[in-house]
């Protein structure tokens, strides 16, 4: 674990014991943090409200959450329920939802939060399957409805660690033919910065939303605070609000980072928020382009901006890592038990603080150390920068679009 350098931070870089590192490790896909509304929004709720509103949501609550709220249902075409986090949503939502006679199926990759909610469910079957197994989860399935009532799919939208999205065209076929089929969806990481006025990937392509539960981050891309929970009926958000354990125990969201909240929905559900998102998926078709042509060997080629490089060894890992912050780069390195052993690897993000240069220096860098270290093979050795690169002639939009105005 480390700590910033005392100093302001602007996003596209981070210092670290006096050193100034490109980037590549934010969840903030967006940068929305930087934008002026937000820091506004957040500063005129702490001078109506104070630093703190302290009551249970459950007696009392601010005006803000019923405004965010609607503009969170505007977002997304659901009924909206702001939660204190992702991970309290999920332990709120899944007791409630899920009930006696049901089962639950979770993917192995589900993240953390899901499996610690799920781990509550203690009078309820919960089974898991391998990762994205369509095979293995339709015989599941088959199975489990011959024995149930309903049967919970516990997936992520996005998986956090690889970056691959969900197979949701062919859940979306499983829905069509289990009618005792219901889906609960963390999508935290495509929350923003995928889908329309930033829903996320889940709510954008599963069109019949009627046995589908989403929770989005009000974190990461959204770059306020809390989570929100999207349900296809008021009943089901009036139960989880009325019931659900976190929501009438844990402490509300401050003034501030509501405040926050209600200024970055507003920025997403503007007409020419599409152009933030276009100029991120510029910068990953950017880094996927460079990566095959460099024999780079991501995971996964889905269009994400999660990039992560399978080494296996974690002692090789640590020192591509090391090699690419000698480099001038800050990236995330996973191992046990992030990921499961001798799969250790290299993580990194792509954001809109990252200039098209940045991504072409350190895709070629990792490219290059990675061959010089043994860890994975590179077909040539390349420096890409500036002007004189390819990149810029195949890219131009991205090229031109540089880092986001402040």
């Amino acid at each position: 674990m480390e700590t910033v350098d005392d100093v302001d931070y602007v996003g596209r870089y981070v210092q670290i014991a006096g050193r100034k590192l490109l980037n590549f490790a934010t969840c903030s896909y967006l940068g929305l943090e930087q934008r002026q509304e937000l820091k506004q929004g957040a500063i005129e709720a702490i001078e109506r409200f104070g630093t703190q509103f302290s009551y249970s949501r459950a007696y009392l609550q601010l005006p803000l959450y019923e405004k965010l709220e609607e503009a969170l249902g505007s977002m997304t075409d659901g009924y909206a329920l702001v939660t204190p986090t992702t991970t309290l949503a999920h332990i709120a939502a899944l007791p409630v939802l899920v009930e006696s006679g049901d089962a639950v199926i979770v993917d192995q990759f589900a993240h953390a939060s899901l499996q610690t909610a799920t781990a509550l469910l203690r009078s309820t079957p919960v089974h898991t399957v391998r990762h994205n197994r369509m095979d293995h989860l339709e015989d599941k399935i088959a199975t489990l409805v011959t024995l149930h009532r309903r049967v919970w799919l516990v997936i992520d939208g996005l998986y956090s660690m690889m970056g691959d999205f969900a197979p949701l065209a062919q859940i979306a076929s499983l829905l069509e033919a289990y009618p005792q089929l219901h889906v609960y969806v963390d999508d935290a990481h495509s929350t923003s910065w995928y889908g329309t006025h930033g829903r996320g990937y889940a709510l954008e392509h599963l069109r019949d939303r009627s046995r589908v539960v989403v929770a989005l981050s009000l974190n990461k891309a959204f770059s306020s605070g809390g989570g929100a929970l999207v349900f296809p009926t008021a009943e089901q958000r009036f139960r989880v609000r009325r019931c659900g354990g976190p929501m009438l125990f844990s402490g509300p969201l401050q003034p501030a980072l509501l405040g926050a909240a209600l200024a970055s929905a507003k920025i997403h559900l503007k007409p020419d928020f599409e152009h933030l998102q276009q100029g991120l998926a510029d910068r990953i078709d950017r880094a996927l382009w460079l990566g095959a042509q460099l024999d780079v060997p991501f995971v996964t080629t889905d269009r994400s901006p999660i990039f992560f490089v399978r080494i296996g060894d974690s002692r090789a890992a640590f020192e591509l890592s090391r090699a690419l912050r000698q480099r001038g780069n800050h990236l995330s390195i996973s191992v046990f038990p992030a990921v499961p052993q001798k799969q250790a690897g290299v993580r990194f993000t792509l954001s809109l603080a990252n200039t098209p240069e940045d991504i072409d220096q350190f895709i070629a860098a990792l490219a290059e150390e990675g061959k010089r270290l043994g860890t994975f093979a590179a077909r040539e050795r390349v420096t890409v920068s500036g002007t004189n690169s390819l990149i810029p002639r195949i890219f131009p939009r991205a090229f031109e679009s540089g880092p986001p105005p402040p």
